[in-house]
């Protein structure tokens, strides 16, 4: 199972990537830098010509695309399109973005997503905002709580 999970590619629980790393007897147990991320995202009102060759291309407006979802591939859905994406931690992410179409014209779709990655400016921690960072709470000589 392990194996399985390990080169599945990207794995998500609760709509969020889990980022994993196979154990070994001289495994390192310390954090390492996440720069990146996937993440669905759907893309309301898309014109349906857009949502096969032309995905990737939009998609990459917010991220890298790395696949759609079996109702965007098959088009049976009509109201969005939803994409597995990498999103750079640190990106400002659009609500909305625009492209211009074949024939000129300039189209703006909104953009949602199913989950933002969340890093914490104090520390530059992941999963975490400053509010509730560990690190603020030591350097202030009190001891973190568990609620």
């Amino acid at each position: 199972m392990k194996d399985k999970v390990m080169n599945s590619g990207y794995y998500m629980f609760d709509n969020k990537p889990m980022i994993m790393k196979s154990w070994t007897r001289d495994l390192e147990m310390k954090k390492e830098e996440v720069s990146s991320v996937p993440a669905w995202i759907k893309m309301h009102n898309l014109p349906l010509k857009f949502c096969g060759k032309g995905l990737p291309k939009i998609t990459s407006l917010v991220g890298k695309y790395i696949k759609s979802d079996v109702a965007t591939e098959e088009k049976t859905r009509l109201g969005y399109a939803r994409v597995m994406a990498v999103l750079m931690v640190d990106q400002e992410l659009s609500e909305k973005i625009k492209f211009i179409d074949e024939n000129g014209t300039v189209l703006q779709i909104e953009v949602e997503y199913e989950w933002r990655p969340v890093k914490c400016k104090k520390c530059v921690g992941m999963g975490h905002v400053e509010e509730n960072c560990r690190k603020s709470d030591q350097k202030k000589g009190h001891k973190a709580q568990m609620v």
